[in-house]
């Protein structure tokens, strides 16, 4: 069964991907394609979490708690970049 709260995560997503696509593009920073790989995961993992109230429970369940790995991995990849980056400037500059 479904929860209230997870059809109101899905929603915020889906109403908020907009606004986020329009204000991503004018950013400029490293490891931004890492963020919005995390992002997009995100809103993946929210659309298991609905389906998984109505089809294949154990399935989306288990697609679910992947997504939440994969997008931990999507975006320490992005600190990472953003880190190797900010050193790599403070190292120019001496």
């Amino acid at each position: 069964m479904y929860q209230e709260s997870e059809i109101v995560d899905l929603l915020m997503v889906v109403f908020l991907t907009p606004i986020m696509v329009a204000n991503v593009r004018a950013i400029h920073i490293p490891g931004k394609r890492w963020f919005i790989g995390g992002y997009l995961v995100v809103a993946l993992g929210y659309v298991f979490t609905v389906l998984e109230g109505f089809i294949a429970p154990e399935a989306l369940n288990m697609a679910e708690h992947l997504s939440h790995a994969v997008m931990g991995a999507l975006f320490f990849g992005g600190t990472l970049s953003m880190f190797r980056s900010a050193r790599a400037r403070v190292a120019e500059q001496r």
